[in-house]
């Protein structure tokens, strides 16, 4: 479904983006009129794996998720992009066919720019390729991290990781998080390399300490400190 917004709200929009935050409101409103707006409901297939490189989507609003397939047929999520994000940027930069596919977790806004918009933009505004520059730094970090517990954590470790990333993105105060929409058990095995079975147990263990709650909508996290020291004990056993 194609959305385009007015321009004061496309500008708006685009601002929170992390990549365009040295843009000016002239600058942005230029990058606006360019882009082609989107708003997809959840569940939305956006980009197909292993299609050339076309478009730089901006997430302006909602939550989509990057995802590939083992050979196996087992789902891995690569990662979730919340509103501020940026996918598709590394195809447009190296010509290179789409590495995962991307589908929309919830109802989501997203900006779309051509790749050679993208790169023209680029060129004429070096700050935003320093932008982009300091933003792929930050994905790489995360990935080595990744790599770090895949290569040398149980699966259970694993999982209260990535409860700990998650509760850390949605905190509701100093200690505490909600996590919103909860993960599936899927999801958290999909994030995580595991299981459903793994995720039960762990998450039942959490329960039964007190550390967590549940439900269809919210994941609520009580003690998030508490959470971060028992994933470093598990680290080091």
């Amino acid at each position: 479904m194609t959305d385009q917004p007015s321009g004061s709200v496309s500008v708006t929009a685009l601002r929170q983006v992390r990549i365009l935050s040295s843009l000016n409101d002239e600058q942005l409103a230029h990058l606006a009129d360019q882009c082609t707006w989107s708003r997809c409901d959840g569940a939305t297939e956006v980009l197909i794996q292993n299609t050339p490189c076309d478009q730089v989507y901006f997430v302006c609003n909602g939550r989509v998720s990057a995802k590939t397939f083992s050979g196996a047929g087992k789902e891995i999520t690569f990662a979730e992009l919340t509103s501020g994000d940026v996918f598709g940027e590394l195809s447009a930069l190296d010509g290179q066919p789409r590495s995962s596919f991307v589908v929309t977790v919830e109802e989501s806004l997203l900006a779309s720019l051509s790749a050679q918009a993208f790169n023209a933009f680029l060129d004429k505004h070096p700050q935003m390729m320093r932008s982009l520059m300091i933003e792929l730094a930050l994905r790489l970090r995360q990935a080595d991290e990744k790599v770090f517990e895949f290569s040398t954590l149980s699966s259970g470790n694993r999982i209260h990781a990535e409860l700990l990333r998650l509760a850390r993105a949605h905190r509701d105060g100093d200690n505490s998080a909600q996590i919103m929409p909860a993960p599936t058990h899927a999801d958290l095995a999909s994030r995580t390399n595991t299981t459903r079975e793994s995720v039960t147990r762990a998450l039942n263990r959490l329960k039964k300490d007190g550390l967590i709650d549940t439900s269809r909508q919210c994941l609520t996290v009580h003690n998030i400190n508490t959470l971060a020291i028992l994933a470093q004990a598990v680290a080091e056993d």
